[in-house]
């Protein structure tokens, strides 16, 4: 699935699996693999318990290609392999034969040094720990072979010069073996392990057993890329540890470890086999509700993110859900737990965000709120009513009556279906120019004519909530050149004098999931095969260069005609990295193709 010469390499992806904050990928630099635990939720740009992976031959490095499927990963050399393998309780597992294996610690910041490891301690069990600090600690196990341990420190003597960690082939069967434990505080070595081959055979059955209860199986054609984003959301999939009351979804699990609160929905939304999978993970981000009833933007193994929030997209997931496999998952115990929870978030919407004309009418204060960065929706700035808010509120609010009638709520149940219509009617009777849909600046009135792909979010709502002048008139304005290129629809009209393909989120360039939101839009509102071309550019493209985030659709810009300025190496506000994310986008997409 992943390899040197593959379709796809660990730059787009890593090598992980459910339940495993172990990580390895390709680095971004240059071609060699590097492995880190993941479970602190640091950014891989200030990450410092990164270790890069050298195959070694009588202690010299030697060159080599790699493969990696959803079980194992090998490094093949000229004179023998090196395999890993994970399992779901935090252990890495490594053998090899021919060749030994370094480990070697090269931090992210400071670049290249050693300093992120405050220590390196023999215990009295034969085996080493290497103590992180904030980002935890790994003990070293050897099972066959020799093992050898380097870390001077520097003239200061307060930081390491270096940290290396050498598995070497025993004389006899020139072959290695060992364990590694990722963890926070203490543990010793295993009684007894495992071998090799049993813990990738259960985590190739996981695999197996996660697509085959979850997902419903893709059109044909597609099943190669069904397996890659399928192993991507698996293997993004948490412990239940720390802050991780119970198995969440991260969107990223080596640029930044944590897991984002819309990205919960995200992964509901191709739960279509198991919707119940999907209303459990739609629930995950409500243990972390705040007595105002605001949810976090994201939850980490040390506790929920305390500044800013996301969308409340809640509603749009278990909508979806609802709409593909109607409403019998919703079991009356779990609506009656959830109504509460549910209403406490609305109503934080509704009275911190609320324009103040006596309604249901809310706003965003930034752009984090909508989940469109940098859409050209903001450019006068917040606060600022749109089109895909209130889309949001009214499927939150219909969701609440959902849960209300299904928990016996019956009085509350139709209040909050007629305060979901009323907001419809103000949606396309107030913010519809006759054309397309536009935002609203709070404070002056002023209108904001936007040519964002965000304006076009609304159509999530579907059949019975838009009527049918206002989809035919958006399918016919997104269908057109202006947006639809060969690999999806572009963030910005491409006539846009703010559409741009360098380095930004949502101005311009073909996201994956702004592309899904807006098939599943159409689709919902009867353009069917409008929305299936939209999934079969998009996830050709995905096919062709891996499950990343962003695309540039030309190598131009559209406003100059200059070459596009683009960036090979990811940073942290760079849009290309978080592969989860567009995981799950890209199967609900290739269930729109069956």
């Amino acid at each position: 699935m992943f390899g040197t010469g593959e379709r796809f390499t660990l730059r787009q992806a890593v090598f992980t699996r459910e339940a495993s904050f172990w990580a390895i990928y390709e680095d971004f630099k240059e071609p060699v693999l590097g492995v880190t635990v993941i479970k602190d939720g640091v950014f891989l740009e200030s990450r410092q318990n990164v270790f890069i992976l050298e195959a070694t031959l009588n202690g010299v490095c030697v060159p080599y290609t790699y493969f990696a499927d959803e079980s194992s990963l090998r490094m093949d050399t000229a004179h023998g392999t090196v395999e890993f393998c994970m399992d779901g309780d935090g252990r890495l597992r490594i053998r090899g034969s021919g060749v030994g294996l370094r480990m070697r610690v090269r931090a992210e910041k400071p670049f290249g040094s050693a300093e992120g490891c405050r220590g390196v301690y023999p215990t009295a069990d034969g085996a080493w720990e290497a103590d992180f600090g904030y980002s935890g600690k790994i003990l070293f196990v050897p099972l066959d072979g020799a093992f050898l341990v380097t870390a001077p420190k520097g003239g200061d003597g307060l930081f390491y010069e270096s940290v290396v960690f050498d598995f070497l082939p025993d004389s006899k069967g020139g072959a290695f073996e060992t364990a590694l434990h990722e963890y926070m505080t203490w543990r010793g070595r295993d009684a007894s392990y495992d071998s090799f081959d049993a813990v990738r055979e259960a985590t190739a059955a996981a695999f197996e057993n996660f697509v085959k209860t979850n997902l419903k199986p893709p059109a044909r054609g597609w099943e190669e890329l069904y397996r890659y984003a399928a192993y991507t959301v698996w293997s993004h999939r948490t412990a239940v540890c720390g802050a991780y009351l119970d198995t969440m979804a991260m969107y990223q699990q080596i640029w930044g470890g944590n897991c984002m609160g819309w990205q919960q929905s995200y992964n509901a939304m191709p739960m279509l086999k198991n919707p119940a999978e999907g209303w459990r993970l739609i629930r995950t981000l409500f243990a972390h509700q705040r007595p105002n009833g605001q949810l976090p933007g994201s939850v980490a193994y040390y506790g929920a993110g305390s500044l800013g929030m996301q969308p409340a997209f809640q509603g749009l997931a278990l909508d979806w859900l609802i709409y593909n496999c109607g409403e019998d998952f919703l079991t009356p115990e779990s609506c009656d737990e959830m109504y509460p929870k549910f209403t406490r978030w609305l109503d934080f919407w509704l009275k911190h965000r609320n324009a103040g004309y006596g309604d249901d009418r809310v706003y965003i204060i930034n752009a984090n709120e909508s989940g469109w960065d940098d859409a050209s929706e903001y450019v006068k700035g917040f606060p600022v009513e749109t089109p895909d808010l209130y889309a949001f509120m009214i499927l939150m609010m219909d969701c609440a009556g959902v849960l209300a009638r299904r928990s016996g709520r019956h009085g509350e149940a139709t209040d909050w279906t007629r305060r979901a219509r009323a907001l419809n009617d103000r949606l396309c009777d107030g913010l519809f120019n006759g054309e397309r849909f536009f935002a609203y600046l709070t404070n002056t009135g002023e209108r904001v004519d936007s040519l964002s792909l965000a304006t076009y979010q609304a159509l999530v709502l579907g059949e019975g909530r838009i009527p049918e002048y206002i989809s035919d008139k958006l399918t016919e304005s997104v269908m057109s050149p202006d947006y639809l290129t060969d690999i999806g629809l572009a963030t910005e009209s491409l006539k846009s004098p703010y559409c741009h393909f360098g380095y930004n989120f949502v101005l311009g360039r073909v996201i994956t999931p702004c592309n899904m939101l807006t098939a599943v839009g159409l689709y919902r509102c009867g353009k069917k095969e409008e929305a299936r071309t939209i999934c079969r550019s998009v996830c050709s493209n995905l096919l062709d260069k891996g499950l990343l985030l962003g695309f540039q659709p030309f190598d131009y810009e559209p406003t100059t005609g200059e070459p596009v300025v683009g960036y090979t190496i990811p940073s942290a506000s760079d849009v290309w990295p978080w592969s989860a994310w567009s995981a799950a986008s890209c199967l609900v997409m290739l269930s729109l193709l069956n």
